[in-house]
């Protein structure tokens, strides 16, 4: 049992860029109309610890519906439905296009 914390250092949460925001905005209204953007902070581990330390402001987003009713999230069965996989790996092309196009 471990009896305090890391003793790494947090960085400070990434603005919300307009750069980053407007397509976003876009593209979800395009894939799922009436659905709001709800920044929030992500309590997992990701690579934004190497990015963040490198100046660079990272943000994850999830992109693929899941069903709050059977969340399988990381667990010895995870799955998402079919519809939602593809769904979500347009969202992710037109997004990625939609920055990057900039």
């Amino acid at each position: 049992i471990l009896d305090k914390g890391s003793d790494r250092r947090a960085f400070p949460p990434p603005p919300l860029l307009p750069e980053v925001l407007k397509p976003l905005h876009r593209v979800v209204a395009a894939t799922w109309p009436n659905i709001r953007i709800i920044p929030y902070m992500s309590p997992g581990a990701s690579d934004a610890i190497y990015t963040s330390a490198a100046g660079m402001p990272t943000y994850t987003l999830a992109g693929v519906a899941v069903d709050r009713d059977d969340d399988r999230e990381h667990g010895r069965d995870e799955r998402v439905r079919v519809a939602a996989f593809y769904t979500g790996n347009e969202f992710y092309y037109h997004y990625l296009k939609a920055l990057t196009s900039q």
